[in-house]
């Protein structure tokens, strides 16, 4: 990862993600982005007296976003850093969404409230857009975390042909610090699956990548994000790792997003990567 992207509005929530971001960037030799967005109108050229007093606001607020700029860069988890900021005017989803391509951005790193109170510009309904719909791995943060360095990694899959696919852009992550990485599966009345099922799938998975510093660990609980939350507060663990299938629509509606709940309610960081492509199988548990 030599490229990651970290929205900011400038409160202590997104502040949380920036300094993650900059530990990231630190430890991945990456370049950082932090990227604020403006929500200024377009005023139309006329000499009336609303134009005047909206153009000497619109100066105003950019004059303050500079200043904000400044105050930020100056923090100590920045030194060192390469940072750079970024400055835009569109909509705050489709410019982070736009900027991640046109950058080729290889993580985005985003604070998060969860369901604690949603009304920052990046927190809440835009931090699950682009955790369901970024093409690249996606950080959520949401408390403050000195010198990140997760070293007990929860990967939660169903373990099927996705995961098998999609686990690289993971492991990658998870290999850069050296953490064990524990296996969950969780299993829900809904969609039960028998205990040498979920081992035979969890086997061809960890035959497939050739895993050593791992533990597997397979739970029955009423919903997933619930078994998943459960076992991460039960292990211990400083980070969860899953797939989201970015589903929206009906489909969305029908099997709910399973990532979107571990994010609006875990309190350790999630990072998440969207399954481009799924192909039904024979058997499936519930997904994620």
């Amino acid at each position: 990862m030599k490229k990651i992207l970290v929205p900011t509005d400038f409160s202590e929530c997104a502040e949380h993600a920036v300094e993650v971001a900059a530990s990231l960037a630190k430890k991945m030799d990456a370049r950082l982005y932090i990227l604020h967005v403006m929500d200024i109108p377009v005023y139309d050229r006329n000499d009336s007296f609303q134009t005047y007093s909206d153009a000497a606001e619109g100066i105003f607020w950019m004059k303050l976003v500079k200043k904000r700029f400044g105050e930020l860069f100056k923090k100590p988890f920045l030194e060192g850093v390469n940072a750079v900021e970024v400055l835009q005017f569109d909509g705050v989803y489709g410019t982070i969404a736009k900027q991640a391509e046109e950058h080729g951005i290889d993580l985005i790193v985003m604070g998060s409230h969860g369901d604690s109170g949603a009304h920052e510009v990046f927190i809440g309904s835009n931090t699950e857009k682009v955790v369901r719909l970024a093409e690249c791995p996606v950080l959520t943060v949401k408390h403050k975390a000195e010198n990140f360095a997760p070293k007990n990694v929860v990967f939660a899959s169903n373990f099927l042909g996705e995961a098998k696919q999609n686990f690289g852009r993971l492991f990658s992550f998870v290999k850069a610090f050296g953490a064990h990485v524990h296996l969950v599966k969780v299993v829900t009345p809904d969609h039960f699956e028998s205990t040498p099922y979920s081992e035979k799938l969890i086997n061809e998975f960890l035959e497939e990548w050739k895993l050593e510093n791992y533990t597997v660990h397979i739970y029955n609980e009423r919903t997933i994000h619930e078994g998943i939350l459960a076992a991460s507060e039960r292990i211990g663990a400083d980070m969860i790792a899953m797939e989201t299938h970015g589903r929206t629509g009906l489909s969305r509606f029908v099997y709910g997003s399973q990532t979107e709940g571990v994010v609006n309610h875990s309190d350790i960081p999630v990072l998440s990567v969207r399954i481009k492509e799924y192909k039904k199988e024979s058997s499936i548990s519930d997904l994620i």
